[in-house]
């Protein structure tokens, strides 16, 4: 068995700072009516205040860090299931994350490029 090579520390670095910079951008301090405008205009999204109110609610409802990491690791899953998934009828809890989880990721991928 060959042992594997370490992961470039350039590759490293560039994680981490993306992984940085997602995060922040993920603050709901950070996403400004500006941002959002900005946003909303080159994705040809009508309503900016309600995805500004969206965007700025996600991180109360799902896993930010899971999110970044998902982002980061180039998978586009879906949130992680918790137990509130079981306690709500016909699951409108996880259709809810789900929601967040689809307008946070889009916005975050934009704002990496």
């Amino acid at each position: 068995m060959q042992p594997t090579s370490p992961v470039p520390a350039g590759d490293v670095d560039r994680a981490l700072d993306l992984r940085r910079h997602l995060r922040a951008a993920a603050d709901p301090r950070a996403i400004t009516d500006d941002a959002v405008r900005i946003y909303c205009a080159a994705l040809g999204k009508q309503d900016h205040r309600m995805e500004a109110a969206i965007l700025r609610q996600a991180p109360t409802v799902i896993d930010v860090d899971a999110l970044v990491d998902g982002l980061i690791a180039g998978t586009f899953d879906g949130p992680p299931r918790t137990g509130l998934d079981h306690l709500l009828p016909n699951r409108r809890w996880a259709r809810i994350r789900r929601l967040y989880w689809a307008r946070l990721r889009e916005y975050l991928a934009w704002r990496a490029r």
